[in-house]
């Protein structure tokens, strides 16, 4: 068979390099740039599906907060951006021939019915007079968990794209944390904090210098965590930790106290920043804030559920004219800072239950494993679960689908294996002369 004329890797810079021209000099501003930016994107995740998801929560992160200019729509758009380029690698991957089926797990129906929730309530929002664009706001709340959940189980399909996932994820949120963390008001924690479990369990699992880099790498997380001034995300942090000790195994307690030891030596070689420093100063002023007018704010939609608390009001719901304390007269809704009375108010009781159902069987697989890497995933989510309570950002609970599907995934990939070494030698030396999957 002859070899190709011209690599894989030459074409696809070659094209990318193309599109991004093309983009920027066809389309105006950041309109080019971003089509330039997804089209390059679409290209590489054609080699490398495991890629969409890092590359998708990160750099839509750092490429919307550049692009969007503060804007929270411009922001959406570009993560909606890089998920659609992954999308598009993954059909015609399928369409080569080159891609298997997503992996299926008990999951799977819950979100399925969660899309067909979606919508059901846009359509009945609509019915009922609520406005286009505030039926997209609520729609994309409520989407954007099942979408995450999806993308992750036809994307992560084997233990090797999981691994070679969670590589790129830790190396590209270590730098971007390495770049951020000495900058004063910077908020957030989210992205380190989605590391810092699976971390902690490889620290409990390796020896030498990959559990050094492990832990320091997870301490210098929990750092940035702490420094982030968010209390959803200090309580997610706090009930995670606490459920992986509680829950976890030999390997869980020894990983997770050899981070937190890690944690107090990176503290205190970072409180020599001055950057970190001021940093630091901005928690005392983060326990000293009050909740303003969110209080308020969750007693309207409070009041809406009351109103109609099977089926809530439709997606899109909103309240005119209400005053709050501190602020001033403005529409309130569909979107609230507690993430279930953002529920409540937009689906009511029966779309609580539909929210919850699929990622609390996630939970309940991924609690079983006292030293399995679907643990950490599973006790994440619990504290997500716990932070929603005060926080609905304005990008969606993306976390709330994903970390189902990788506590699913790894606990399936887990048991696979458990089963291979649980046969004898001689029926695994028999199936494998016959050609036969272990």
């Amino acid at each position: 068979m002859r070899a190709p004329i011209v690599a894989p890797g030459v074409v696809l810079a070659g094209a990318g390099l193309g599109a991004v021209v093309s983009g920027v000099t066809l389309l105006p501003g950041p309109v080019g740039l971003a089509a330039a930016i997804g089209v390059l994107c679409a290209g590489a995740f054609l080699l490398w599906p495991w890629a969409v998801l890092p590359v998708g929560i990160i750099g839509g992160a750092v490429v919307g907060a550049v692009l969007s200019g503060g804007d929270v729509r411009g922001y959406i758009a570009v993560k909606v951006l890089l998920l659609a380029a992954g999308g598009v690698a993954l059909v015609v991957r399928h369409w080569l021939g080159v891609e298997k089926r997503g992996q299926r797990t008990v999951a799977d129906l819950g979100m399925l019915v969660l899309v067909g929730l979606t919508v059901v309530a846009a359509a009945y929002g609509l019915a009922v007079g609520n406005l286009p664009a505030e039926v997209l706001v609520a729609a994309y709340q409520v989407a954007t968990i099942p979408v995450y959940f999806f993308v992750a189980t036809h994307t992560l399909t084997t233990p090797r794209r999981i691994l070679a996932a969670g590589i790129l994820y830790v190396v590209l949120a270590g730098v971007f944390t390495a770049i951020s963390v000495t900058a004063p008001g910077r908020h957030g924690g989210l992205i380190t904090l989605m590391a810092i479990p699976a971390l902690i369990w490889v620290a409990g699992r390796v020896r030498g210098w990959r559990r050094a880099g492990a832990v320091l790498l997870g301490g210098f997380f929990a750092v940035d965590v702490l420094l982030a001034s968010y209390r959803g995300i200090w309580l997610a942090a706090a009930l995670t930790g606490l459920l992986m000790l509680v829950r976890g195994g030999r390997t869980v307690r020894t990983g997770l106290a050899a981070t937190v030891a890690a944690a107090i030596a990176v503290a205190g070689v970072l409180a020599l920043q001055p950057g970190v420093r001021e940093r630091a100063q901005e928690i005392t002023r983060g326990f000293e804030q009050s909740a303003g007018y969110r209080g308020v704010e969750s007693e309207v939609g409070l009041g809406v559920f009351a109103d109609q608390p099977l089926v809530g009001a439709g997606l899109g719901q909103t309240t005119q004219d209400i005053y709050l304390s501190g602020f001033t007269f403005t529409d309130v809704g569909p979107v609230y800072h507690a993430f279930y009375v953002t529920v409540l108010a937009n689906l009511g009781l029966v779309g609580l239950l539909l929210v919850l159902w699929p990622i609390l069987r996630s939970i309940r697989v991924g609690l079983r494993a006292r030293d399995g890497v679907a643990l950490p995933f599973a006790a994440l989510s619990c504290g997500f679960l716990a932070a929603a309570l005060f926080a609905a950002p304005t990008d969606g609970h993306w976390e709330l689908g994903l970390l189902p599907a990788l506590t699913l995934l790894t606990a399936h990939h887990e048991g696979v294996r458990r089963r291979r070494l649980a046969r004898p030698p001689l029926l695994r030396g028999a199936l494998a002369r016959t050609g036969v999957a272990a």
